[in-house]
């Protein structure tokens, strides 16, 4: 019979996870899609089959804002495999990645000015002192490509931003470090790339991002997930903005 105070949980690698209702974790904003895609981006992180996911969309339609929420959801939720989250920007100083160096136990300074849009985002859902004490324990951790070099990710969740900026190798390095207990989400913009120009055009085809979208199409336990210029919640003007670009330089996935 099943215990009333449990949800339904989850299976994966074989073990089936329980998780007491009452102890899912208390949010400062708790999450409300404001697209159909957000709620289908939402629910492909909450099935355990999906280990991967490649999500991409344009700036603007909460791609980051979604996963960095559920991905704090179940590190906090007692009962998952997830003991942390992990954050990369490969975005970050891309030429001096060596010299900034990792996240472990305090807000560096010179690395919150980098991410400052993430701190944003972690600030709104959980709070700058909740932050803050997930980084000091252990539990947050946010740095650069260089530094997944050696890193275990077991128990974890780990959320590659920006990856349009990545190159193949780079991309292939992160994704064959995914243990048995790991969930990664590799989202981007490839409108965005910003390290792959020629003659003032983004050749988004060399990104790493662009290459896996369709190399690990069909594979087991790799999801996809595209939002599009109508699930872009900013002001309508900018909705207007993009449509001129995208009618331009369209890219299709």
């Amino acid at each position: 019979m099943m215990n009333p105070n449990m949800n339904n949980g989850y299976e994966q690698n074989g073990r089936l996870y329980k998780t007491p209702v009452g102890q899912i974790p208390k949010i400062v904003n708790n999450f409300k899609p404001l697209t159909d895609n957000q709620k289908l981006f939402y629910h492909k992180m909450s099935d355990f089959k999906n280990q991967l996911i490649l999500c991409h969309g344009i700036a603007g339609t909460g791609k980051t804002y979604v996963s960095i929420y559920k991905a704090l959801q179940d590190v906090l939720r007692r009962g998952t495999p997830y003991n942390r989250l992990i954050i990369i920007n490969p975005t970050v100083d891309v030429g001096n990645e060596d010299k900034l160096g990792y996240l472990p136990g305090e807000l560096d300074k010179k690395i919150q000015q980098y991410n400052e849009s993430t701190f944003t985002i972690l600030d709104k859902i959980i709070g700058k002192v909740r932050t803050t004490k997930m980084i000091s324990d252990g539990k947050l951790e946010i740095g650069v490509l260089n530094f997944l070099r050696g890193v275990n990710l077991e128990n974890c969740y780990v959320i590659l931003d920006e990856a349009q900026n990545v190159s193949p190798m780079q991309i292939k390095t992160i994704m064959t470090r995914i243990s048995h207990k790991c969930k990664m989400i590799v989202q981007g913009d490839l409108s965005q790339c910003d390290k792959y120009k020629a003659n003032g055009v983004t050749a988004y085809e060399k990104s790493g991002f662009y290459d896996v979208w369709f190399r690990l199409k069909g594979i087991e336990g790799v999801n996809h997930m595209e939002f599009n210029r109508d699930d872009c919640i900013r002001h309508p003007l900018v909705k207007r903005i993009l449509k001129t670009y995208e009618d331009e330089h369209e890219i299709k996935l």
